[in-house]
């Protein structure tokens, strides 16, 4: 992607040497924005400026790794010429600890918005809106990179999974990261690429095994209860019918909100379960009635 900056290129060029000292072996950078007096804001309870010194400047990057924000803090060692100084000022993120990002619109000018997973807020200015909204973009495509790799994750855990319930949490995981990456890359601006179409492929495959996790949980629960109700064991059956009916209830929800999911035999399915639980309903009324 390439990188739109603030000012002339040459002027650029020179307000990102804070940049070029902070950044990794190997980091590439996907986009810049920059600033000549405003630095960064830092807001946690309290709201914190980093302002950069005369000529240095502020910038922030986006890289294949991270969000990094520089701001030149060392004064000139000669004419034209510049040094590393630990004077300078530097944060970076992950994607992984970002929550969200967004542009903050004023009069005259347009800023990158951040909230990390820490609580902390970080606001850029800049003054291209255009600038800003292609550092937005990248950012929410890294940000969805990364709940993809957790969904997978979480798909793969619940193929090793040994039982119904470890399963299902697994899945209800990838779902909800796929989710999350569905939403930011949720913009009708945005052309679908192929990883994307493989990723929502990949969703709908996480849903039809949930379901199916569901039901399992669900039908193991309800003859452990039934199990338990034959023994007398009354407390445990009951907890292990609301169990049942709590996953019935869930694969319901999803067969009915994802076609097609079976909705009429889940619903049969969860049905038996409530029909199971009636004769402990009706011991548990009179044992209350009596008070015992």
């Amino acid at each position: 992607m390439s990188s739109e900056n603030t000012g002339t290129g040459a002027r650029n060029d020179f307000l990102q040497q804070p940049l070029s000292l902070h950044l990794d072996d190997c980091e590439s950078v996907e986009q810049t924005l920059t600033n000549t007096r405003v630095g960064v804001t830092r807001i946690d309870g309290e709201s914190t400026t980093i302002e950069p010194v005369q000529e240095r400047g502020a910038v922030a990057a986006v890289t294949d790794k991270r969000l990094l924000f520089a701001v030149g803090r060392e004064e000139r060692a000669e004419r034209g010429t510049r040094k590393a100084s630990d004077d300078d000022f530097t944060a970076s993120i992950t994607y992984d600890a970002l929550e969200a990002v967004e542009k903050r619109t004023e009069t005259l000018t347009q800023s990158l918005v951040v909230e990390a997973a820490d609580g902390v807020t970080w606001e850029f200015t800049a003054r291209e809106p255009s600038a800003v909204d292609t550092a937005i973009e990248c950012v929410e495509q890294h940000m969805a990179d990364h709940e993809l790799a957790v969904a997978r994750g979480h798909h793969e855990a619940a193929e090793d999974a040994g039982d119904a319930a470890r399963r299902a949490e697994e899945l209800e995981a990838a779902l909800d990261a796929y989710q999350s990456a569905a939403e930011l890359l949720g913009t009708d601006k945005r052309r679908v690429t192929d990883a994307e179409r493989a990723a929502r492929e990949d969703a709908e495959a996480v849903i039809a095994t949930l379901v199916t996790a569901h039901r399992d949980h669900g039908a193991q629960s309800k003859a452990a209860a039934e199990w338990e109700f034959a023994a007398d064991n009354t407390r445990s059956a009951d907890e292990l019918f609301v169990d049942a009916r709590e996953a019935y209830d869930r694969a319901l929800e999803l067969a009915r909100a994802y076609p097609p999911g079976d909705p009429e035999t889940i619903e049969r399915e969860r049905n038996e379960v409530v029909e199971a639980m009636e004769p402990l309903t009706v011991e548990s009324a009179v044992a209350d009635a009596t008070g015992n």
